[in-house]
């Protein structure tokens, strides 16, 4: 069905159901309503490509994930305990506003080009930006984009160097500071002196932000900062499991880990498992992420819980407010976060 059939049916111009569709202010209440009307009634559906000639936008938003230190598979994003959640959350967000959702994983940072071939194509009015790291290939996205964009996870300060005086950009993140403070200081309140760290990479901002806290609380507690503790997890499950055996034959454990996020975490719990070592008995153990498998494991894991669904409803709504008032610049959002105190850590005696 054409929208000149709506009209007819209708009762009124071609123009107005134009309006209509496209959400004018200057059309009567009453003739939109019947107009909506007979659109749902005969399931009209719009021309996408005749709506992006137009000028008009194809009210969808596309999310990039950016997966590049571990093996191509398709369940690397909904087995990732930071990536599932976040993209349930920017779906079911967007959806809710009216906006489709394309997902898009990049397993290497030449497919960068992808980005920039999505938005040059309009298939999308929008883009999202997850696990970013730093390298030339992201650099050069952010530096010639002027498309409306949020990123998430990313240094703020390094955005604005590279955009464009035209761009539309939100930085959107998380407190990590504060998420890993409270790791430390709930450590040291059980009487923790040995704390280990299983980190990410420092080439993505959460693992720098998350590390570099970790040394300065440490520090701050008066601690001493033992090199063999500080373990390269990497964030995937290859590398922690590594880490972890290599600590066990070493024969001189910390008497807690912080993980920087819950699947090393947990990767660590059934290594040390696997070794007749007891969590919370012998080692105490902290995820970060909050991931579902973070209350199914056993014992339950104390972790610090990100707000995905904020961050996603934060991104989508922000994105949303720039699609209508095309205004520039950037903005730069960081969001709580909480420490959730379970089963996976004990008092010193």
């Amino acid at each position: 069905m054409k929208s000149e059939e709506i009209a007819k049916i209708a009762g009124v111009s071609r123009s107005t159901v134009s309006r209509v569709i496209n959400n004018y202010s200057n059309v009567p209440e009453e003739t939109r309503e019947k107009v909506m009307k007979v659109i749902q009634e005969y399931h009209y559906e719009p021309n996408t490509s005749a709506r992006v000639l137009a000028g008009k936008g194809t009210d969808t938003i596309g999310l990039f994930l950016f997966s590049v230190h571990d093996k191509r598979n398709p369940f690397r994003v909904y087995g990732n305990s930071y990536f599932g959640p976040f993209v349930d959350a920017v779906v079911d967000t967007g959806n809710y506003k009216g906006y489709y959702i394309m997902v898009h994983t990049i397993y290497d940072p030449s497919e960068c080009w992808r980005i920039r071939q999505t938005f040059s194509q309009k298939r999308i009015d929008a883009g999202i930006i997850i696990g970013t790291e730093r390298n030339k290939e992201i650099e050069a996205i952010i530096s010639d984009t002027t498309y409306p964009l949020a990123i998430v996870d990313y240094d703020p300060d390094e955005v604005k160097k590279l955009m464009p005086k035209d761009a539309k950009m939100v930085v959107v993140n998380s407190d990590d500071r504060k998420g890993m403070s409270a790791c430390v200081d709930y450590l040291v309140s059980l009487g923790h002196k040995q704390i280990g760290l299983l980190e990410g990479r420092d080439t993505t901002y959460s693992g720098f932000l998350r590390k570099d806290e970790f040394q300065k609380r440490i520090r701050h507690h008066g601690l001493s900062l033992e090199k063999e503790f500080i373990l390269k997890g990497e964030f995937i499950r290859s590398s922690t499991e590594a880490a972890v055996k290599k600590l066990i034959k070493a024969k001189k454990l910390p008497t807690a880990i912080i993980a920087c996020n819950d699947q090393m975490a947990i990767s660590a719990m059934e290594v040390f498992k696997q070794h007749g070592i007891r969590v919370p008995d012998d080692v105490s153990i902290i995820g970060y992420d909050d991931s579902p498998a973070a209350t199914v494991i056993r014992p339950s894991l104390t972790t610090v819980r990100i707000p995905f669904f904020h961050m996603a409803q934060t991104a989508i709504e922000s994105l949303s407010d720039i699609l209508e008032s095309k205004e520039t610049g950037l903005q730069t959002l960081q969001l709580d976060v909480e420490l959730v105190i379970r089963e996976s850590c004990k008092k010193r005696t």
